[in-house]
């Protein structure tokens, strides 16, 4: 019973660890909110594993069928769960959450109705089916991070093997046979199951991570083809801005911001990407030498002395400002 009873605080512990730290991280990181949905599941995934962890030792003490019971359904909800969450990433959210509250209820039934050992048996290769189809969806290509969704496979396939041999031991060489005892009762199981809830929190955390950098290089390769496609990117600014603001008045620097925006968009109507304080962006096919003539040639028809055309710069814009040009639209594309 000691052992039983340390076990099942070390799985407890194990299970609110890892409850912890996919809280925090929820909290702490609010670029994950929009894609919490996995998350979310693996919370509430860890929480079913504390409930069963903790209605188990109180059967034990107590020996209440009720608490078994809900122990039990709880143990498959745990991977469930993860299933269902899987699929806020590749879709069939409903549909997978549908599959795993039927998988607990089958073991419910079974659990209620059914006296040990059957039950268990029912409920071990239950919590397998569980595991394998978490395993499975852990590998499908909709998931971007690869190493993550490794990790939970191989963690769910291992776990599903477990579940496996519980079942064959039991029903071949006994529930109570010395092989069981040994190395597939309450005991083995427990600490099975805290390295099974911990690896998870672990695997979940680095799914997000690697598509959250995953999508930040599909962004990137969407900027960089945008770019190819439509040409490069120039920044056409007044140089030392602020001075001419000083000499010539914030009216007549702004007026000179406005034509040379205005000045662009005569090159090409489509060409202006966006705004800057002392510019603009613009995309234009072109070298640089015939863009700034182009450019310099409209704002001296535009009344510009040639004073006021030489504070003009025209330069090649830095990859992070093509990005930032394009970056808004690459973004939704890859949500």
């Amino acid at each position: 019973m000691g052992a039983v009873l340390t076990a099942g605080v070390a799985l407890v512990c194990a299970c609110l660890a890892t409850i912890a730290g996919l809280v925090g991280l929820l909290a702490l990181r609010p670029s994950w909110r929009r894609r919490g949905g996995l998350l979310r599941f693996g919370i509430v995934g860890a929480l079913s594993a504390t409930a069963a962890s903790l209605l188990y030792l109180v059967h034990t003490k107590t020996g209440d069928a009720a608490t078994l019971v809900i122990s039990d359904i709880a143990m498959v909800l745990a991977p469930g769960l993860v299933f269902a969450g899987l699929g806020s990433l590749s879709g069939g959210v409903f549909a997978r959450a549908g599959i795993a509250v039927s998988l607990a209820a089958v073991v419910g039934v079974v659990s209620t109705t059914v006296g040990m050992p059957a039950s268990l048996a029912v409920k071990v290769v239950v919590v397998a089916v569980a595991c394998g189809l978490t395993s499975a969806a852990a590998r499908q290509p909709a998931i971007a991070a690869r190493r993550g969704s490794r990790l939970l496979a191989v963690t769910m396939a291992a776990y599903g093997v477990f579940s496996v041999c519980r079942a064959v031991v039991g029903l071949t060489a006994g529930w109570d046979s010395p092989l069981y005892r040994a190395a597939l009762s309450v005991v083995p199981t427990t600490v099975a199951g805290a390295a099974l809830v911990l690896l998870t929190g672990v695997a979940l955390l680095m799914i997000l991570s690697d598509r959250s950098a995953a999508l930040a290089a599909q962004r990137e390769r969407a900027a960089a083809r945008l770019e190819r496609e439509r040409g490069p990117t120039w920044a056409v600014a007044l140089v030392s801005f602020d001075i001419v603001r000083a000499a010539l008045g914030p009216a007549r620097a702004d007026r000179m911001k406005d034509d040379l925006v205005a000045a662009a968009r005569t090159l090409d109507p489509d060409a202006v990407v966006d705004a800057m304080r002392t510019g603009t962006r613009v995309r234009i096919d072109g070298d640089q030498a015939a863009v700034e003539e182009a450019l310099r040639d409209r704002l001296a028809a535009a009344g510009w002395t040639p004073g006021e055309v030489g504070l003009v710069s025209i330069e090649a814009a830095t990859s992070d400002e093509a990005a930032a040009a394009v970056g808004d639209g690459a973004g939704a594309g890859a949500r």
